[in-house]
C-alpha cells in the first residue's frame, strides 16, 4: 500500500469564525482571494449551490481540480474531496476554525496517497506549501471588513475568474 500523505497548516486570524466561514464555505470567493485563478459550480449541493454535495471546477495555471463538498459545519467546519486534477488517491481535505479569544486559529489540513510510487515526498512539500499560503490569504481576506464584503458581494454567480473583482468594480462605477 502506498504512503498516506498527511499535510496542515494553521495560523490564527482576528477576523471571528463567521466571517471567515463566509469566504471559506462560498467556493466562488476563491478566486478574489486565493491563488485559484478560475472557479465554476458543476452541481448544485444540498440547500445550495455550495452545500454538502456540490461540486465545483477550480482552475490554477495548467491545473483543473474537480472537488465535491463532503461536510459543512457553519462556523466550524468545510470538508472537501478530490475527484480529480491531481494524481492523489483517496484525496480528503478539511478547514476547521475554532474560536481563539476575540480571533479564530483556521487550520487547513489534508491527506492523500499519491497514485505513483516516490512521489510522497514531493506532494507532502508541494501541498504544505500550498496549504500555508491558503490560510494566510483566507486570514488576510477576513481581516479586512471592506475586503470581504467585496468578495462576498462579487461572489454570487455560477463562475468566477482571478479578475472577477477588478472588472465587477468597473462595471459598477461607470
Amino acid at each position: 500500500m502506498r504512503q498516506k500523505i498527511q499535510v496542515r497548516a494553521s495560523t490564527v486570524s482576528s477576523a471571528r469564525r463567521e466571517e471567515i466561514y463566509s469566504l471559506l464555505e462560498n467556493s466562488a470567493t476563491y478566486p478574489l482571494w486565493s491563488m485559484i485563478e478560475y472557479y465554476e459550480s458543476l452541481r448544485m449541493g444540498h440547500g445550495g449551490i455550495h452545500g454538502i454535495g456540490a461540486r465545483r471546477l477550480f482552475r490554477t495555471g495548467r491545473l483543473t481540480m474537480r472537488e465535491e463538498i463532503t461536510d459543512l459545519v457553519p462556523n466550524v467546519r468545510v470538508g472537501y474531496i478530490l475527484l480529480s486534477g491531481f494524481p492523489m488517491l483517496d484525496y480528503h481535505s478539511e478547514t476547521t476554525l475554532e474560536k481563539i479569544g476575540p480571533g479564530t486559529r483556521i487550520t487547513w489540513k489534508s491527506s492523500s496517497h499519491p497514485e505513483y510510487p516516490m512521489t510522497g515526498l514531493f506532494w507532502r512539500l508541494l501541498m504544505g506549501w500550498t496549504l500555508k499560503r491558503t490560510v494566510l490569504s483566507l486570514a488576510k481576506a477576513a481581516e479586512n471588513p471592506s475586503r470581504r464584503s467585496k468578495i462576498l458581494a462579487l461572489a454570487q454567480s455560477k463562475t468566477m475568474a482571478k479578475g472577477g473583482m477588478c472588472e465587477a468594480e468597473h462595471r459598477h462605477d461607470h
